[in-house]
């Protein structure tokens, strides 16, 4: 499941919404908690990524480790340049992403226009 975890990010730093929103169920359910945003269902998602892609289009993730199984995860991963250390957990249905909460160090980096 590592691949999994690595294109995901992948699709975060293509700055492509469509591409990312491929990854969610329509019923998504996430949570930024470090900076108070969320999102739920796709029209809100999408409207979350294109922020995100404005306010951080030079974010690369580094995935670091992972634990999974057919219905949950949790991801650690660090967030360059900026060096920020974070972890993702969350719900799969049908290998797409139903529900995700990240936890990350916002006293190292503080995100525009949040």
């Amino acid at each position: 499941m590592t691949n999994y975890f690595v294109d995901y990010f992948a699709a975060w730093e293509s700055l492509d919404v469509d591409r990312l929103m491929g990854w969610f169920t329509d019923d998504i359910a996430y949570e930024d908690t470090t900076i108070g945003h969320g999102a739920s269902g796709a029209d809100q998602m999408r409207k979350f990524v294109s922020a995100s892609f404005r306010n951080v289009p030079d974010a690369r993730f580094v995935y670091v480790s992972h634990l999974a199984t057919d219905t949950a995860f949790a991801v650690e991963w660090v967030m360059e340049p900026m060096g920020v250390r974070g972890l993702s957990i969350g719900a799969l249905r049908d290998g797409k992403i139903s529900a995700q909460r990240d936890y990350w160090n916002g006293a190292k980096y503080r995100v525009p226009n949040t």
